[in-house]
């Protein structure tokens, strides 16, 4: 696509961008708007963005079918986006609370996530698709936000979506069986052969699993984070087991149920029971008791029923006579009866083993006809299957005619109306009871008088509960039970004298107990004691008494009505609530600090036992409004830092003021918990909060009380309506002592107070002691010891790192001494330099480079302390650990012409006598070189590009204050813009990095002269340049301010530099360097890569950080493109040309000129030669720079003779290059030998190109040099009636980009080793 220059298409795209702007785009609306930026793919979420928070019949909630609704913790989606960058997408997930008094959904601002979004690289569709992946969510409503910023422009999106927490089960295993595992799927027939089995599954949305086997224990199961449990070993019993599974959640539990046989070949039967007058009766290995209204003695009839679990030998059991069973019932209390053979098969099924197809097992329900006669029968059952199995099974129970037997006992809590389907309530056997008194409904197998029903614990059998009859009739009666005892009781239930009793083991505990409502034991309740009148609301209940005696409560040992104003306590059964309000004061009755409030009442069981119920809690009241003490230090103020104008306003670290006035001083060395210096006069300056009263004491002497040293400055310090800062001076006078001045800044509450000039004549200590007490009388103290010491020198850097000792990873410690009065200081063999930039009366200190520790052990450094005639010796010890990771350093010992680092991961190398100059020369100045300079390697964080995070003074970036500053000043601060750029992946987002970010520096170069020279340095990490070399902290603001004292190599050096050894051979030619340039942004430099070495090299002009990175996107007109696959990615890969468009490279585009002439500046890593001052051509401005060309590289081929203009000062940068002019270009840049431009060679082009008349006469050496050099080649023609192929030149067509691109490539291959001879 052919560019257009007209400035009428640039005024219409610059009115088209307008019109993107939504309108309303500066204020957000509160009100549920259609989405405009980001559009999900699932409509039911999109349609989200139209509900609202406020309470209004669109709000969140009111309508479930408008919500989108997962019951998965965390959700996928996709969609498309406008208006906003890919590097900017965001997204952000909000809990949301309903607020019980507005009715509205508010976010809360502790309660968020930031999820993952990206760019959908998997859509074809559309480029700008996004895709959200694993978004975590909160349990309830969530609000979804998606953000993306353009031209500094946020825009965003807000959705709903419902995580409906529900407990549920994914799958089911039975484990153990010895046919292995059995999934339990629901209405599943499940056979083991073990008793002893286990199960497993996967739940979602679940905290805890547990287990049950037949109505027992619930067992607790093992449950993993990815949602598996497993159980612990269950126990079967013979024949069918029901196993219930309980699936919690917080408040949400799920239960279901599956069944289980246990195949016990000598325990078969599943269930026996004996089905009688309408009853039926379990006599599988139980005594039943059967009962009628027929008068003793009586012969009845019944069935028995009774399922047996088989193995499945292939045949059916029944029917009787055609199948292959046979079932036999012997009466033993009359052995002369003819045994019953008579049997009906009502139901088989065969299960199969758990691959669906071989036999296993068959479940026979079969009922037998049964004729018995009063009292105690014995029956015996024998079954045989197929002639290759028998089993047998007694049958027991009494029968007793006349009398009556219960056959229901349920459980109906406060319920005394039954339901019409009694079997609808929960037996009264193994209930838990929640109270002492219930109801039960009790039915018997024929009607009886409510009164005969009696009840008694077990095992005495003399008493039991009260029983009160409360409706019913018939054989179905309810009755009140009352005074139920304590415990785990077992009751027997008869009605009158029958012998047919039933039995239910009730389970009561007493529950009862003092509730009190939001406080528990141990909370902590912060007041703030300036407002008045503060209390505290105390609100409970006595739950669940059955009577109710002696209510009490104490407040730290003193009961209600012993309180200093009694309050009266008199909760009771039917009014068991309490409210009241206990003040909290200095004098009680509750205290700042630890208080208990203790609750008693008792209360009497059914069988007349008292139980005392007690509740205490530990409260614990803090008061916010206590003194706080943030900095009490000495400090030697630099003169010019006053409190003129100190705003107290802000004190963030913002408050440039305040940060100088706070900060530490060099001269003062923490040694434990003393502070020691040589100074002779020094300040305190203190900081804090929450003080009505300040006294400082040196020893038992006052050094300052507000009380007394000032007029009013309780009133002040305590005023919290304060518009601004109020600054308060004055004089401290004390009998026989100096008279010290004091400055007190003051703003609501907060204060700075520094006295000034204290004494420090002699040697030894003054110990202060800082008092700060509160409106309440609270007192926060603080000790501080300041020590002077007669010290003839201080190593302020290096200090130890680990203990005692001083440990580094680096070949090189800096150190700065101070050493008062010192004519020189000499470390090692080497003079130490003056720091000039302290105050006229600070001790002299000296710094020095030491350069050459030993890796791997101890460096003994001797130091000399030179006075005069007198030398003072010292030596330290500095081990250096040769580890390569963050924030290894590596200083060169002296100029070399070839380095290496970090296990050779890092060489460079000089041409013979190459030195350091200055890059940037001023106007009537000279070029100055730096032979002597040490170049110092670092490996960077990748995040910040930090080297050197703690440095040799023991500051940590970003956190410490800076020793290194004469007074200890602001802290190393790394610019957050520079940082960002540092992250910016607007050249670097299709690239993947692959070895470490280096960290390459040769120092700055001198500057000034007098009192404001700045000497020259050796390498230096790149933020925290030492204020002796430069006001400016990092190199970006160096080189902007001082661009005079860059310094670069006199000569184009060589940099290789090591990957990752993972990277296959094969994307050699997708590997390259990238080097952060002084125009803050990644530029691409390319490189030769060494495939078998894992190496890469590039020429090195300049410093800075690099990093090798590889190319792991590329675009989709690349690798659609029917020829040009491999070498545009190449070409793209090594920085020589660059993509059109943020989704598109432009394969197809037309090559301009001014993008041919860069691609051979760049693929040729031609030296850069330009001045920004002279402009060779009128259509190539200096600075000028597109997608595909830059002044820079057009100005260096101009001057290295590469091109020239289409006419006089035109150079046609945005017009196509012809083949023609391309061929010129590549032989200039090559240097191609070009034949004489005569007849001969028009001849033999004539020969080799059917159109060698269309080239101008100018191009024809050129044409013939490149197509000799097979860097450009012809079309192939055939002409009718010829039967070998003709050439065409084209010297007029155009070029597409991959057409420029593989002429590139060609004769990179030909020039550099940059590409494979075999890329192609």
């Amino acid at each position: 696509m052919q560019r257009i220059k007209k400035p009428f298409v640039w005024f219409v795209l610059a009115a088209l961008i307008v019109t993107l702007f939504p309108p309303g785009i500066v204020q957000k609306a509160s009100a549920a708007a259609a989405a405009n930026y980001f559009l999900p793919d699932d409509v039911t979420l999109r349609n989200t963005a139209f509900l609202t928070l406020e309470d209004t019949p669109d709000q969140i909630g009111k309508d479930r079918s408008k919500m989108y609704i997962t019951t998965s913790p965390t959700v996928d989606f996709t969609g498309t986006y406008s208006h906003v960058t890919e590097e900017s997408l965001r997204v952000k997930v909000e809990r949301l609370t309903l607020n019980s008094q507005t009715k509205k959904w508010e976010t809360d601002s502790s309660q968020f996530k930031n999820g993952s979004i990206s760019r959908d690289t998997t859509s074809t569709d559309y480029s700008q698709k996004f895709k959200v992946s694993k978004l975590s969510l909160f349990a309830g409503y969530n609000k979804i936000t998606l953000s993306g910023s353009q031209n500094g422009i946020t825009r965003e999106d807000t959705f709903y979506i419902l995580f409906d927490q529900v407990p549920y089960v994914q799958d089911l295993k039975l484990l153990g069986s010895s046919y292995g595992t059995i999934y339990l799927n629901e209405g599943a027939e499940v056979v083991s052969d073990r008793d002893n089995v286990s199960i497993s599954g996967e739940v979602k949305n679940a905290t805890e699993v547990t287990v049950k086997v037949n109505g027992g224990t619930g067992l607790v199961t093992t449950l993993t984070q990815t949602g598996k449990f497993f159980s612990p070993s269950l126990n079967l019993s013979p024949g069918r087991n029901k196993i219930e599974i309980t699936i919690k959640s917080g408040a949400d539990s799920v239960t279901i149920d599956r069944s289980i046989y246990y195949f016990d070949k000598n325990k078969p039967f599943d269930r026996i029971v004996l089905d009688y007058n309408g009853q039926s009766y379990d006599v599988n290995n139980k005594v039943a008791v059967v009962t009628d209204s027929k008068t003793p003695p009586a012969t009845s009839t019944g069935t028995i029923k009774f399922s047996v679990l088989l193995n499945d030998t292939g045949n059916p059991f029944g029917p009787q006579g055609t199948g292959k069973g046979a079932v036999t019932l012997t009466d033993g209390n009359n052995p002369t009866a003819t045994p019953v053979t008579t049997f009906t098969v009502t139901n088989e099924t065969e299960v199969p083993a758990p691959d669906g197809t071989t036999r296993a097992y068959r479940i026979v329900d079969i009922e037998v006809p049964i004729t018995f006669s009063n009292g105690d029968q014995k029956f015996s059952l024998n079954l045989q299957y197929d002639n290759v199995y028998t089993t047998f099974a007694n049958i027991n129970f009494k029968y007793l005619p006349g009398e009556a037997s219960i056959t229901h006992l349920k459980y109906m809590k406060d319920n005394s109306t039954p339901p019409a389907d009694i079997t609808t309530l929960p037996d009264l056997d193994g209930t838990e009871a929640d109270k002492d008194n219930f109801y039960i409904l009790v039915a018997a197998d024929q009607s009886f008088n409510a009164s005969d029903l009696k009840a008694v614990y077990m095992p005495k059998g003399d008493t039991g509960p009260t029983l009160t009859p409360a409706g019913g009739s018939g054989n179905q009666q309810v009755f009140k039970v009352s005074g139920f005892s304590s415990g785990k009781q077992q009751v027997k239930f008869s009605i009158g004298n029958s012998n047919a009793s039933k039995t239910a083991t009730i389970s009561y505990a007493t529950k009862n107990y003092i509730y009190v409502e939001g406080l528990y034991d141990g909370q902590v309740i912060t007041k703030d004691s300036s407002n008045l009148n503060l209390s505290l609301e105390i609100s409970g209940e006595y739950r669940d008494f059955e009577n109710l005696s002696s209510p009490q409560f104490f407040v730290n040992g003193i009961s209600n009505d012993k309180l200093a104003t009694p309050i009266t306590f008199n909760p009771t059964v039917n009014s068991p609530t309490f409210n009241f309000s206990l003040p909290i004061d200095i004098s009680g009755p509750l205290y700042y600090g630890e208080n208990r409030i203790k609750f008693v009442g008792v209360s009497m069981d059914g069988k007349g036992n008292s139980r005392k119920i007690v509740k205490e809690l530990r409260i614990y009241i803090q008061d916010t409004n206590v003194s706080n003490i943030t900095v009490f230090r000495p400090k030697v103020f630099d003169p010019s830092v006053n409190f003129v104008g100190l705003d107290l306003t802000d004190t963030s670290g913002a408050n440039t003021q305040l940060n100088s006035i706070l900060a530490g001083s060099p001269e003062f060395k923490l040694t434990g918990d003393k502070y020691e210096t040589s100074a002779q006069k020094y300040d305190l300056i203190i900081q804090g909060s929450g003080a009505k009263i300040i006294n400082l004491l040196r020893g038992t002497e006052s050094v300052f009380s507000s009380q007394t040293d000032g007029t009013g400055l309780d009133t002040i310090l305590t005023n919290t309506t304060m518009t601004s800062t109020q600054l308060v001076t004055g004089s401290i006078v004390r009998s026989g002592q100096p008279t010290l001045q004091y400055d007190l800044a003051v703003y609501n509450g907060k204060f700075v107070l520094r006295i000034k000039d204290i004494s420090l004549d002699t040697l030894g200590s003054q110990v202060y002691n800082l008092e700060l007490i509160n409106t309440t009388g609270a007192r926060t103290s603080q000790r501080l010891e300041v020590t002077r010491v007669l010290a003839p020198y201080r190593i302020l850097s290096p200090v130890p790192t680990v203990g005692d000792q001083i440990i580094v990873n680096k070949n090189f410690v800096r150190f700065d001494i101070e050493a008062e009065g010192a004519t020189k200081v000499i470390i090692d063999k080497g003079e130490a330099i003056k720091r000039t930039d302290l105050p006229d009366n600070a001790p002299a200190r000296f710094i020095y480079d030491y350069v050459g520790l030993k890796p791997d052990k101890s460096t003994k450094i001797k130091i000399q302390i030179v006075r005069g005639q007198e030398t003072l010796n010292e030596t330290i010890e500095v081990y250096y650990t040769s580890a390569i990771a963050v924030d290894t350093q590596y200083m060169t010992d002296k100029p070399a012409t070839k380095y290496s680092a970090f296990n050779k991961a890092l060489e460079l190398s000089f041409p013979k006598g190459t030195v350091l100059k200055t890059a940037n020369v001023p106007e009537g100045s000279v070029t100055k070189f730096y032979p002597d300079n040490k170049l110092l390697f670092g490996i960077a964080d990748p995040k910040t590009g930090i080297v050197e995070r703690r440095n040799d003074y023991g500051n940590i970036f970003n956190i410490d204050k800076d020793a290194r500053t004469p007074s200890g000043q602001a802290t190393l601060t790394l610019p957050e813009d520079l940082v960002e750029f540092f992250n910016s992946t607007a050249k670097t987002s299709n690239f993947t990095r692959v070895s470490n970010v280096y960290w390459i520096h040769g120092g700055i170069g001198e500057t000034g002269s007098g009192d404001t020279y700045k000497p020259a340095t050796n390498g230096l990490p790149p933020y925290s340049i030492l204020p002796q070399y430069s006001t400016n902290q990092n190199f970006r603001d160096v080189m902007i301010r001082e661009p005079e004292r860059k310094l670069v190599p006199s000569q184009r050096g060589t940099l290789k530099l090591q990957f990752d050894k993972n990277v296959v051979d094969e994307a050699g030619t997708t590997v390259t360097v990238f080097r952060f340039n002084e125009n803050s942004e990644w530029e691409n430099l390319g490189g030769a890569v060494d495939t078998k070495n894992n190496t890469v090299t590039v020429p090195f002009d300049d410093f800075g950080y690099y990093m090798v990175m590889k190319q792991s996107r590329g675009f989709s007109d690349i690798t659609s493109h029917p020829w040009g696959r491999n070498i545009l990615n190449a070409l793209y890969s090594k920085g020589i040309m660059s993509n059109v468009q943020a989704n598109a490279f432009g394969a197809d585009d037309l090559t301009t000129r001014g993008e041919f002439a860069t691609l051979l500046v760049k693929g040729l890593n031609i030296p850069l030669n330009y001045d920004n001052k002279v402009q060779t051509y009128f259509d190539v401005v200096p600075g000028a720079k597109t997608d595909t060309w830059e002044f820079k590289y057009i100005e260096t081929a101009s001057r290295a003779g590469i091109i020239t203009g289409i006419s006089e000062g035109y150079f046609g940068v945005e017009e196509p290059v012809s083949r023609e002019q391309a061929a010129l270009m590549v032989a200039r840049a090559l240097k191609l030998k070009l034949a004489t431009n005569d007849d001969k060679l028009n001849a033999a082009l004539s020969k080799q190109f059917m159109d060698a008349g269309k080239i101008d006469r100018y191009a024809r050496p050129a044409v013939q040099a490149v197509y000799k050099a097979k860097i450009m080649d012809g079309q192939s023609v055939t002409t009718p009636g010829s039967k070998k192929a003709s050439i065409n030149f084209n010297p007029k067509n155009s070029m597409t980009r991959a057409e420029a691109g593989k002429i590139a490539v060609e004769l990179l291959k030909k020039s550099t080793k940059i590409f494979p001879k075999n890329l192609s």
